[in-house]
């Protein structure tokens, strides 16, 4: 049999999966929570509030260097000349409340969880639908054509979230979290935007 050769063409939205380990879970556990963040974020959750994006930075910035290298690696291009933490927030969902389709501000963006309530893994794995399950936050790089045209192109990525899953993505990715429906406790995550650096902002 002939062995035929190929490259794979890097496109689409270049999205970076991560784990925490467990000292890096306990610091973010213990950030403390500052001003209502209700009236600027899109959620519809009873708690939003923002962090010190200093201390935020502290835990997750290894993770946001291995972006810019993974990006390097995967575009062969540089990502500027660093990054920096624009701001940084806390989520806090309880059973019926939501994320809906959004997008966010500055170049990057990323969200870490630090707490899945019991019975939520249950609650999406048993739930019957064509759609993700309860409690699953969605990346959607749609576009526009026939379903048979897009058949060939993963345009969505569906995850339900673990206890120290990071994403780090761009921030104009349009992305979602269900709701879920009988699990009680709160799903809790940390986001927050981050801005290129490039030689001419630098001071």
């Amino acid at each position: 049999m002939k062995r035929i050769e190929y490259n794979f063409l890097h496109w689409g939205p270049f999205t970076c999966h991560y784990k925490l380990d467990k000292d890096e879970i306990d610091s973010l556990r213990k950030l403390k929570e500052k001003d209502d963040w209700n009236d600027v974020l899109a959620g519809h959750l009873n708690h939003e509030k923002s962090l010190d994006r200093i201390e935020v930075f502290k835990v997750l910035a290894p993770y946001y260097e291995s972006y810019v290298k993974g990006y390097h690696d995967y575009r062969k291009v540089p990502l500027g000349d660093g990054i920096e933490l624009k701001s940084a927030w806390i989520n806090r969902q309880k059973k019926n409340e939501f994320n809906p389709p959004h997008t966010h501000d500055d170049d990057l963006s990323f969200v870490a969880y630090t707490e899945i309530p019991d019975g939520l893994e249950e609650e999406c794995r048993s739930s019957v639908s064509s759609s993700p399950g309860p409690g699953c936050i969605v990346f959607d790089f749609n576009l526009p054509g026939t379903s048979k045209a897009n058949q060939l192109m993963l345009q969505t990525h569906a995850h339900l979230p673990e206890v120290g899953d990071l994403f780090i993505f761009p921030a104009s990715l349009p992305h979602w979290v269900y709701p879920f429906k009988t699990t009680e406790g709160e799903r809790v995550s940390i986001s927050g935007n981050l801005q290129i650096k490039h030689d001419s902002q630098k001071k």
